[in-house]
């Protein structure tokens, strides 16, 4: 827990998964990265969904859902998914329940970010998992995810986007929107073009949910980014600048996928090489 102004910063569990070590780590031959993500015998890698609960008393705001409870079991092994819904859980766990949710905000949505956002019913229908908050999609983000177009499709599950289409909860916004008092989205684009960021400013201090821009600690390195990533090269410039202004304010960073560490701050070696320094790990 971190107190930064009125908000109080938690990070929680979205569910673990394993997901193929190539797909992660892109570019970084497997000699490389298997030293320090050694890989099951189906060549995949552990990872977390970490998401950010904020609270001021008066608001209750969720960024990123993890992926759910609604896939099929064959979907579940091959990701070697959590049981239940991770999200409601982790939520249940803080005292918070899902309809005391007042905003969810996604910094793009994909399943592993964006899948909570659903649940099925009893009888198979779909319904929103939080059914009283603003759902906050960059904007662009929301055109490509519900655009079908044949090379997008099988990124975005419109199992999880299709609820939302005539709520009345879906608020578009863009680069630099606020959404609530102290919190601003960044659209940084590269991992898709639509990609927020989120940053959370109070106290004097500031935390910075980096999205999978850069997913974890392992992906400071200049050049190691997602095999998904839609943009590569905007992500080597984007997370570049942004590892930078994080660095340099000494704000604590938020990792999306990291394994082992939630929160860190960073610390600059060069123009663009950066440490890993007072790491907040998982209980």
């Amino acid at each position: 827990m971190k107190q930064l102004g009125r908000w109080r910063l938690d990070t929680l569990s979205g569910g673990d998964f394993s997901i193929d070590g190539g797909a992660v780590y892109g570019v970084v031959p497997k000699t490389v990265w298997s030293k320090l993500a050694p890989p099951d015998e189906l060549n995949r890698v552990r990872m977390r969904n970490n998401c950010v609960l904020l609270r001021d008393g008066d608001q209750t705001v969720l960024i990123d859902t993890g992926y759910g409870g609604k896939y099929a079991p064959l979907d579940r092994a091959a990701y070697a998914m959590q049981e239940g819904t991770p999200i409601v859980d982790s939520l249940n766990g803080a005292g918070v329940a899902p309809q005391d949710v007042d905003v969810v905000l996604l910094s793009h949505l994909h399943f592993d970010h964006a899948g909570g956002v659903t649940s099925r019913g009893p009888n198979g229908q779909l319904h929103l998992t939080f059914p009283n908050a603003r759902h906050v999609v960059g904007r662009f983000e929301w055109e490509d995810a519900t655009s079908r177009r044949p090379e997008l499709l099988a990124a975005y599950p419109q199992d999880n986007l299709t609820p939302l289409e005539g709520s009345g909860r879906l608020e578009l916004v863009d680069d630099g929107s606020e959404v609530a008092t102290g919190i601003h989205v960044i659209r940084t684009g590269g991992h898709t073009r639509g990609h927020l960021a989120v940053r959370i400013d109070g106290g004097g201090q500031t935390a910075l949910f980096i999205g999978d821009l850069v997913p974890t600690t392992e992906h400071v390195r200049p050049n190691w980014g997602l095999a998904y990533d839609t943009f590569p090269l905007v992500t080597r410039r984007r997370k570049q600048q942004l590892l930078g202004e994080a660095a340099d304010g000494g704000w604590l960073v938020v990792w999306s996928h990291d394994r082992n560490t939630a929160v860190s701050r960073l610390a600059r070696r060069g123009a663009n090489r950066f440490v890993v320094e007072q790491c907040e790990r998982h209980a």
